[in-house]
């Protein structure tokens, strides 16, 4: 059903429920939410499966951290009853330099892969463990839940660390003011890069939109590749399950509501001068492949606060992609390529994956560990590499098993008891 207008209802078609293109691979397996989403490289795997092992962090960078207004990390679980103020967890990562010029309170852990991390005459509280491949340097006070592990010099204002202290022999720990770190070790310290960024790791969202080219349910629901060119005010797009792909999507602003499982694929930009709004009705979910950049929008209205992990978001572009104040954001956005700019207070319910974190305006991500179980109806594989084939679990001589040590998980997952669970405490 495609609504153009806002005065007006235009009926141009509604989609069957169980209706298939001939030789698409759709079926009900995918309307149930375990089929295949894509088959590209890897060979299939399932919309549940792709956004389990990518949006493991609240927040995770491949090239830095730059914040000049303060930020926010906590988490809950939407399958368990709405947010709620003051649950732990929300871990951040980045594999490049970490520098808060403002105050950074994260529920969760912090992985530093890059060559710093460095913060001004603030305050840097992290709920959870703290892991840095080089050196630490702050003149504020710095607050570690678990072990500080870092892999250099760690000279900071005050000093609480509720684990060990962990720098490698010769590194130097200096603390002006309150020292409350009384464990200290010496021994050496690896962190791997957090975010899964090398070229082998980085989905490939332009390969993914091309793949569904010619596999796709347009002309069941009415619709054709350009149906979404030059959109006039108020277009509303509803769309019962399905894959739908559009050449790009431009014009005034849209609103696209998802009656099922949706996924819709666009091979250009997304670049729309007013605002893009995703509603869902019970049960629903979307996954919104964009091979090019994402720009313009004045706002963005994704999903609601109640369910963050059934919208996900992957842009293939690297231009900026830029969240505006006072929209609401509910979803997971996977845009490893682009700047990721936070201009005015912005609050998330879910996750952000990108390039870089530019973030001048205050920032608060509500992660949504609801995600992390998105694949759970997903074919499982009999054979392993690493932890992502199994769901973040561990892979342990190529076959999916219980974890032993936290090096068996994905990160930031720790290993409890032979599973792989997220930092909460």
């Amino acid at each position: 059903m495609l609504w153009l207008g806002c005065t007006q209802v235009d009926t141009v078609a509604v989609r069957p429920p169980d209706a298939a293109l001939p030789g698409a691979d759709l079926g009900t397996d995918f309307c149930e939410g375990t089929g295949p989403l894509v088959q590209v490289g890897d060979g299939p795997r399932c919309a549940g499966q792709v956004a389990q092992t990518t949006f493991r962090y609240a927040v995770c960078t491949c090239e830095g951290w730059a914040t000049s207004a303060p930020v926010i990390t906590d988490a809950f679980d939407s399958t368990a009853g709405p947010y709620t103020l003051g649950e732990g967890g929300g871990s951040v990562g980045t594999n490049g330099r970490f520098d808060a010029a403002a105050s950074a309170a994260i529920g969760g852990g912090l992985d530093v892969g890059g060559a710093a991390l460095v913060f001004g005459a603030v305050d840097l509280e992290v709920r959870g463990r703290l892991r840095s491949a080089g050196p630490l340097t702050g003149d504020g006070a710095l607050t570690v839940g678990g072990d500080a592990r870092v892999d250099g010099d760690l000279r900071v204002g005050d000093l609480t660390v509720a684990g060990a202290v962990i720098t490698p022999p010769g590194a130097t720990v200096e603390v002006r003011g309150v020292d409350a770190a009384p464990r200290r070790e010496m021994a050496p310290v690896d962190v791997p890069a957090p975010c899964d960024c090398a070229p082998d790791r980085l989905l490939d969202v332009a390969a993914v939109v091309d793949a569904h080219r010619t596999d796709h349910d347009d002309a069941i629901a009415g619709l054709d590749p350009r149906s979404l060119v030059a959109l006039p005010a108020g277009t509303r797009v509803e769309l019962d399950c399905g894959r739908y792909y559009f050449e790009r999507v431009d014009g005034a602003d849209l609103t696209v509501r998802a009656r099922g499982r949706v996924a819709i694929f666009v091979a250009g930009d997304l670049a729309l001068n007013g605002a893009l709004g995703v509603e869902l009705d019970a049960g629903a979910e979307v996954d919104l492949f964009v091979a090019g950049n994402v720009l313009g929008q004045a706002r963005w209205t994704l999903g609601g606060p109640e369910d963050p992990a059934a919208v996900r978001v992957y842009v293939g572009g690297d231009g900026t992609l830029e969240l505006a104040g006072g929209a609401l954001f509910a979803g997971n956005v996977y845009a490893p390529r682009a700047e990721l700019v936070t201009p005015a207070d912005v609050e998330v319910f879910g996750s952000l994956f990108a390039r870089r974190l530019a973030a001048s305006g205050p920032l608060t991500v509500h992660y949504d560990r609801a995600v992390l179980r998105q694949g759970a109806a997903c074919p499982t594989q009999a054979t392993c590499t690493s932890c992502r084939d199994c769901g973040n679990q561990a892979c342990l001589e190529g076959t999916c098993d219980a974890c032993r040590t936290d090096a068996d998980c994905c990160a930031p997952l720790l290993c409890a008891a032979g599973t792989c669970v997220p930092q909460i405490d």
